[in-house]
Formats: C-alpha cells, sequence, structure tokens
C-alpha cells in the first residue's frame, strides 16, 4: 500500500476557484508509516465567511472524480474558516485499500453561502461533490457503499409541497390539457398526501407551465410530446434536464440536500434526534401517530416547539427527516451504488418497478429519517398518507 499511495500522490494540483472564495497551494503526502494522506490547502474569500469543503481525487489525472474519498477528517466539510496550511486527512486504507494508478489529481473546493436569487419558497443548494451513502449499521447494505458524487447547482423546495398549492396548481392543470389525481391532507398548511410519482411528475410540469417555464417531462425519448395525462413509465432518455421547469430531485439532489452541507452525519443537523427535531413515531409532538400525523410544514421552526429552535438544516431546507416521504426521480435499485460507475449528477438506473422515497414519515422509527435511507419497493402507482413531494429546479 505504501508504493501505491506514493504513485497516487503523483500529478497533484491545487484547485482554484473562479471566483471568491479561492482555494490554492493543494499539496499531500502520505503520512509516514500509514495508509493516510495528508491534504494542506490554503482558502481565502473577500468577506471571511465559513466555508463548507470537500474534496476528490482522480485515478484518470482528472478527467473524473471518481476515487472513493470519503473517510475525512480535519479542514472539511461546513464550518472552516478561512487561513493557510487548512489541514485534512484522508484514510487511503479504508476507502481505497491496495489499489494503484499512475496519473491522479485531487481537487478541493470550497463554497461559502453565496446564493444566486432563489425562486419562491426554494432554496439554492451549490454545485460539487458530497458523500452519498451511509456506513451506520441502521441503515444497511442499500446504502452502501459510501461514494462522492457530483452534482450540479440546484434549487429545491424548502417545504413539502402542501394541498393548498397542489390543488392551486392542479385547478389550472385541469384547464389546460393535465390529467392530474387529487390528494389529500389534514389541513391546507400541512403536506399533500395520497400522491402518486405519476401525479407528482404531472404536477410538476403543470407548476411549470403555469409559471412560465419550459416543461422537464415528455413522453417521447425525442422531447416533442409534454407529459400532462396517463401513468407513463417515463425513462431518463424522456427527460430535458437542462429544462428550465420544475421536476423532482434526484436522489442524489435529495440527499445533498438533506444533508445541508455536513459530512457523514445520520440526520440533517447531527447524529441524534428528537421530538423538537421531527416528526416521528413517539417523537411526542402534538400530532404524533393520530390519525393522518403530519405536522404543517416547517412547523420546527423554533417558534412551535418548546426547544425554540429553527430546524432549517444548512440550506434552509425543513422536513428533510420526517413528516412525509418524498418521491425522487429515479428508478430503485438496492444494489445500484455498488455498480455506478459514473458518479456526476446520477439519475439513477435506466429501468426499474420501483421508484425512489427518502426521508421517512410521521409514524416511521427515527432510524427511517436518515439521510441515507433509502425506501425500497414502492410502485410508482402506490398512495399513501406517508407519501408526498417537494420539486427541485435547475439554475
Amino acid at each position: 500500500m505504501k508504493s501505491a499511495i506514493a504513485a497516487l500522490l503523483v500529478g497533484i494540483i491545487s484547485n482554484a476557484q473562479a471566483a471568491a472564495p479561492a482555494v490554492s497551494n493543494v499539496r499531500a503526502s502520505q503520512h509516514p508509516g500509514t495508509k493516510k494522506v495528508d491534504i494542506y490547502y490554503d482558502i481565502s474569500d473577500a468577506d471571511g465567511d465559513l466555508q463548507t469543503i470537500a474534496v476528490q481525487i482522480s485515478a484518470d489525472g482528472g478527467l473524473t472524480y471518481n476515487i472513493p474519498c470519503v473517510t475525512l477528517t480535519g479542514a472539511v466539510g461546513a464550518g472552516v474558516s478561512v487561513g493557510t496550511n487548512k489541514f485534512i486527512q484522508w484514510n487511503a486504507g479504508v476507502d481505497w485499500n491496495g489499489q494503484f494508478v499512475a496519473s491522479t489529481k485531487v481537487r478541493v473546493t470550497a463554497y461559502d453561502g453565496t446564493t444566486p436569487p432563489p425562486p419562491p419558497g426554494m432554496a439554492f443548494i451549490p454545485a460539487g461533490p458530497f458523500q452519498m451513502g451511509d456506513s451506520f449499521n441502521e441503515v444497511g447494505a442499500v446504502a452502501l457503499p459510501v461514494h462522492n458524487v457530483q452534482v450540479d447547482a440546484f434549487f429545491i423546495d424548502k417545504f413539502e409541497v402542501t394541498r393548498e398549492i397542489y390543488e392551486n396548481v392542479r385547478g389550472w392543470g385541469a384547464g389546460n390539457g393535465y390529467s392530474i389525481n387529487p390528494g389529500s391532507s389534514v389541513a391546507t398548511s400541512h403536506p399533500l398526501q395520497n400522491v402518486t410519482w405519476y401525479d407528482a411528475v404531472k404536477w410538476c410540469n403543470a407548476r411549470s407551465e403555469k409559471e412560465g417555464f419550459a416543461p422537464v417531462y415528455f413522453t417521447d425519448a425525442a422531447q416533442t410530446v409534454v407529459y400532462r395525462t396517463g401513468n407513463v413509465d417515463l425513462s431518463n432518455a424522456m427527460v430535458k434536464w437542462t429544462a428550465s421547469g420544475y421536476r423532482l430531485p434526484t436522489e442524489a439532489e435529495w440527499e445533498k440536500g438533506a444533508r445541508g452541507g455536513l459530512l457523514g452525519m445520520r440526520y440533517p443537523w447531527g447524529n441524534t434526534i428528537d421530538g423538537n427535531q421531527a416528526n416521528y413515531n413517539v417523537s411526542g409532538d402534538p400530532f404524533d401517530t393520530s390519525g393522518n400525523g403530519t405536522t404543517p410544514v416547517g412547523y420546527y421552526n423554533g417558534s412551535q416547539v418548546p426547544a425554540g429552535i429553527d430546524m432549517a438544516n444548512g440550506y434552509g431546507l425543513y422536513d428533510m427527516a420526517g413528516n412525509v416521504y418524498s418521491w425522487c426521480w429515479d428508478w430503485f435499485d438496492n444494489t445500484y451504488y455498488g455498480s455506478l460507475t459514473a458518479n456526476n449528477n446520477p439519475h439513477g438506473p435506466a429501468t426499474g418497478t420501483y421508484r425512489a422515497l427518502r426521508g421517512g414519515a410521521y409514524n416511521n422509527e427515527s432510524t427511517d429519517l436518515r439521510c441515507a435511507k433509502r425506501t425500497s419497493g414502492i410502485s410508482p402507482n402506490s398512495v399513501s398518507n406517508q407519501f408526498s413531494f417537494r420539486c427541485a429546479k435547475g439554475l
């Protein structure tokens, strides 16, 4: 492994950001007598904000950055201050034991919270890599292996879609060629429930057209017929990913948003959970497991729970853990992580039987609320009091 690490570090270059913040002077070496790599870098920023730092390593001279680089300690993740000689240690013996390549590059990136103006009710998620998956025992093999994923910047709803918003768009759609089934909810301020994946996708298109954006979903690979009616099992080729309209987040986008910039944590805010932070089984909030059991969207904003803590995560998102599950775009495959060969903006398997759901619901145990938890075996035609969604949108 010593010679492999030495070869791994050949050709390392520093990565400079195009605008503040700026990363420079990246250098690395094997920690003597170990299978660990010491990475140093400098970070500057015009206004001195705290940074979110990520690391990627390439095995092909920078064409792709697919070497697993997830066991990291030091000045990485959220809350890193600017300065020189910032230190990260990568445990290559855990992530990449016994591997050898001749041409590699290390990339260190920084994000300081500067965002383009998001659409009303949405938050900005910055471009860059994050660690997808979970090596803790509570989630299981479907969240393994933990791997680096590069995601382009996007917007995502701060809250789950409410029944009020859903019905407003659905009513517009009914007069403009759309056939979207009604859902249900406890109240207008609560998240929509009992919505199928098909209706969520059609609703995204209706919302796009209602607001003057280009729709994302089509019923043909040539992308000529907008998806407005029926239950169509769309393929990745039927999605215009560059369109300006609304869509369901991919699993990768959802998980990056849920993590809020934190590295390797169980939940959007850290490693522990209680009833002052999320709505789940026996969480103790006034809505706990009674009837349809949901809380109003954004309920955990610090004004309505005894602890008085605003539970928006680092990206300003609410209810990414608990309340209701969120439909994602991807077909579900419990072995997908192990077979993934392209880590840039993954869109999930090409085909499948089930669609992915994320986030857990009001009547789930706390382990089902984990950022990395993947829910399997759900037909896109299924409805449940636990199923809802929130929209993503490209820049």
